[in-house]
């Protein structure tokens, strides 16, 4: 998992999880990154420092999926306790939320594909969780 800092054309900085760099690229060059503030897509990824980490003796460091694992229960745990829960009725009150009919939060939930369309032509922000960062089928 990759971590940019990304901005907007508005001057919203913002982070952006990828799972690649490659993926990351794709993503810009398919118009897909899109500010979570304003929805602009016109996003770009800040200037940042490299960090490169090793062991102690000099050796490269072996990755065991265990950073991965770390980083996926650090952003679902960010999620579920930063976000309240609406299940499918998610597209509803994004909009209601958006066009200021319901008081502003952050929420979570599910949409069908045509409904995360719709969502995103209207201008309505909202981001899709990969699979496997939220546990799917409960009630939180």
């Amino acid at each position: 998992m990759i971590v940019y800092q990304l901005s907007c054309n508005e001057g919203h900085d913002f982070e952006g999880w990828f799972a690649s760099a490659e993926a990351c690229e794709k993503q810009a060059a398919a118009g897909q990154l899109q500010c979570p503030s304003c929805s602009s897509v016109e996003v770009r990824k800040l200037p940042a420092a490299p960090h490169v980490h090793t062991s102690a003796g000099g050796e490269p460091a072996r990755d065991d999926g265990s950073a991965r694992r770390q980083a996926i229960v650090a952003l679902r745990n960010l999620i579920l306790s930063g976000t309240e829960d609406v299940g499918r009725r998610f597209a509803e009150i994004a909009r209601r939320i958006h066009y200021r009919e319901e008081e502003a939060r952050n929420i979570r939930g599910q949409v069908t594909a045509e409904e995360a369309e719709e969502l995103r032509d209207e201008g309505v922000p909202a981001v899709a969780i990969p699979a496997g960062i939220l546990p799917t089928g409960e009630v939180h």
